[in-house]
């Protein structure tokens, strides 16, 4: 259930919509069914059905700052055969709103598709890393595109020590627990310092991963998404969370796969992993804190300030095996 205390985004109007479908079709066209998908203070998703179409669905998207670099990210960066992301067939800007008109990929997340193919968590991993693999060669022309964040290994460090000292001098945390956010920045950028550099999505869970029976389908690129280490992506995704569903218990499998197509060392992968995971959680600090830094108070899971805690709380939880 969404959070109530959120004041929620309000999408286009219908005449606006009604023009930009006119321009994907060169046609004007009937919705015949309208399904929300999502409803939140930065976004807005919808399924539409329309009449006498080809495509006859599409996902209507409708994002605020910071999120609207998905539509730099879809229209520069992602190349949907390679990235396993959705097609975009339009966007538009309307009163500081962005539109996105994208192919629609489907319901089935892997959070419920697991469970009918014993073999997903394998192609998982094969498909991972010939993602990251085929971006690691195209890295300087992503970096030339100048959409996404630059945050290698060698920046954890200081973007840690900047994230802690913003929250420690803004009173969301204490001394103690702003060491605790650096030191994690450290270690991770410190063992992870040779790691390889391509394109990251950031916020890889199994529920942004579609399946349709056939094909993995990754979907929501935006702000989390970066030039980084890829091994952030294969923690995020192996790591236990509810939002990795069953798919965590096939944590091992994954990891093979992953491991054996982009030619990794298994066993030196696995022990990095921790190091990566911590730091995923670092960078869903930065976001409670980029929301703290816009004013905004509440999530669809909770008020920021409570968040802050319970994150570094588990950021404590991993300093604590790392340092030891």
């Amino acid at each position: 259930m969404e959070n109530e205390t959120l004041s929620l985004l309000t999408p286009p109007p219908q005449e606006r919509l009604n023009a930009w479908l006119t321009e994907i079709y060169g046609k004007t066209v009937s919705i015949r069914e309208r399904k929300l998908l999502r409803h939140r203070d930065l976004s807005y998703v919808e399924r539409l059905k329309l009449t006498d179409a080809m495509p006859e669905t599409l996902i209507y998207k409708v994002v605020l700052p910071p999120w609207d670099v998905e539509q730099d990210l879809h229209e520069h960066i992602l190349i949907p055969e390679v990235s396993n992301s959705a097609r975009l067939y339009l966007s538009g800007t309307y009163l500081g709103t962005t539109a996105l008109f994208m192919e629609d990929l489907g319901e089935r997340s892997l959070l419920d598709s697991l469970s009918q193919d014993g073999d997903l968590a394998n192609k998982v991993g094969t498909e991972l890393a010939k993602l990251h693999r085929s971006f690691t060669y195209r890295i300087a022309e992503v970096r030339e595109s100048n959409v996404l964040q630059n945050l290698l290994p060698s920046d954890f460090a200081p973007c840690a020590k900047e994230l802690a000292d913003e929250l420690h001098e803004g009173g969301a945390i204490n001394a103690e627990q702003a060491s605790i956010i650096k030191r994690i920045g450290e270690l991770a950028g410190s063992v992870l310092a040779d790691e390889p550099v391509s394109l990251v999505h950031g916020d890889l869970y199994a529920e942004n991963i579609l399946y349709d029976g056939h094909k993995l389908w990754i979907i929501d690129w935006s702000w989390f998404s970066m030039i980084s280490a890829p091994i952030i992506d294969l923690a995020t995704v192996s790591m236990k969370h509810f939002k990795n569903g069953a798919l965590a218990d096939k944590r091992e499998e994954l990891l093979e796969a992953y491991c054996l197509e982009y030619s990794r060392n298994l066993d030196e992968t696995i022990k990095r992993l921790p190091y990566a995971e911590a730091f995923s959680r670092l960078l869903f600090l930065r976001w409670l804190a980029e929301r703290r830094r816009r004013g905004i108070t509440g999530t669809t899971v909770g008020p920021v300030e409570i968040l802050i805690g319970t994150v570094v709380g588990e950021m404590a939880i991993y300093l604590t095996s790392l340092d030891s």
